[in-house]
């Protein structure tokens, strides 16, 4: 994306990339409730079916029970997005040998899907490492207008800055029980976390899910095996501070 116009983002001064790179070190940070405890969400059931769905085809001329039950819910079952299912109101990473194709996968649900999703921004190097410059091309031109991508970090930056205070101005007069669409914002942050998380923080919440490729230092950071995602606990589990740990075990002492 070119523009001859002055730049207006904020954020974007602060980039890293756009000077001397600074070495950091990654963090990964665990989201806290109001009560210091960290609560381990239970993984959705249908989290491995529609990564199946999406990614093992059926047998030639057949359609397979996967595809039979994708065809269901296009008819109107209401499902949620992969984006949404390991989204976070703070962005979220994705490291290991799955994390591209879980990431390739969630990119064509969100393309593809005809309810959820308003609008998908990545930079056209990321699109290029999920699909191929080749591939890329062609979805480019298939999927406009729901699918925005930018020359840059830089730029994607700056358009989401742009969109948030719009966004805000929708969200305000709009029923909040009505459920908007949002936006699924793919990106590689690098050593740009920190005005990354900025500009997602300007958003309204659940309207904009960040998907980041790499460690995330302000959400989950999932690792993704190659055979994909890692089941979890069917029942949430409260984390306990140390504080919390101690008092329970003390009223365990006879």
């Amino acid at each position: 994306m070119t523009s001859t116009s002055a730049r207006t983002c904020k954020a974007c001064d602060r980039l890293i990339t756009r000077g001397a790179t600074q070495a950091r070190r990654p963090r990964i940070a665990l989201p806290t409730s109001k009560d210091s405890r960290c609560t381990v969400r239970p993984a959705l059931r249908t989290i491995r079916t529609r990564l199946r769905d999406l990614l093992i085809p059926g047998p030639l001329g057949e359609p397979s029970p996967q595809q039979t039950c994708t065809a269901g819910r296009d008819a109107g079952t209401t499902t949620e997005l992969l984006a949404q299912a390991f989204g976070h109101p703070h962005g979220a990473g994705f490291i290991g040998p799955g994390a591209n194709p879980l990431l390739r996968t969630m990119l064509t649900e969100a393309l593809t899907g005809k309810a959820g999703v308003a609008q998908v921004i990545t930079t056209r190097v990321d699109l290029d490492r999920l699909l191929s410059p080749l591939s890329a091309e062609t979805v480019i031109e298939s999927s406009r207008p729901r699918l925005q991508v930018t020359e840059s970090l830089e730029d994607a930056i700056e358009h989401l800055e742009n969109e948030a205070d719009m966004t805000t101005m929708i969200r305000a007069t709009n029923d909040p029980s009505s459920g908007s669409p949002a936006v699924v914002w793919f990106a590689t942050p690098g050593p740009d976390a920190d005005v990354v998380h900025e500009t997602l923080q300007r958003w309204p919440a659940n309207s904009l899910i960040a998907l980041m490729s790499g460690l995330w230092p302000y959400g989950p950071t999932h690792v993704i095996e190659e055979a994909g995602p890692r089941p979890l606990p069917s029942q949430p589990i409260p984390l306990l501070s140390a504080e919390q740990a101690v008092m329970r075990l003390s009223g365990n002492t006879s």
